[in-house]
């Protein structure tokens, strides 16, 4: 797999659970088991705009060419994912909000996205050195 595709995907995916949390925050909140009250759709709107913004950089360096600037964009894709893990983990682990199919499938995009951006970034790592 190539960088490309994975910024392609990883732009797609943002892009819908962007889209969702800025126009459908109730829905969204709902759906991964939230009490939506009070501000809780304003802070699901601006999180919808982070996720989104995610999206645009994954989209602008999709056709990038091979460059340090392109490996720390992946690399800073790892680390977010990691700490968006870490941050739902003590969300279902501490904080009541229930371990449901929409927290399921959001890990799963996650961890699959970090192997498949380790996978291409030591792959590239391998071929630099060769």
């Amino acid at each position: 797999m190539k960088l490309k595709a994975i910024f392609t995907i990883n732009c797609i995916i943002a892009f819908l659970f962007g889209a969702g949390f800025i126009f459908l925050p109730t829905l969204c909140l709902t759906l991964m088991g939230y009490n939506v009250a009070g501000d809780s759709t304003l802070i699901a709107q601006g999180m919808g705009v982070f996720v989104f913004g995610t999206g645009v950089l994954t989209f602008l360096a999709r056709n990038t060419s091979k460059s340090d600037a392109r490996r720390a964009i992946a690399l800073s894709m790892i680390i977010l994912y990691i700490l968006l893990i870490s941050y739902k983990a003590s969300l279902n682990l501490f904080f009541g909000i229930p371990f449901n199919l929409m927290f399921a499938s959001i890990y799963l995009i996650h961890i699959a996205l970090i192997v498949s951006y380790t996978y291409v970034l030591i792959k590239e790592a391998g071929e630099k050195n060769k």
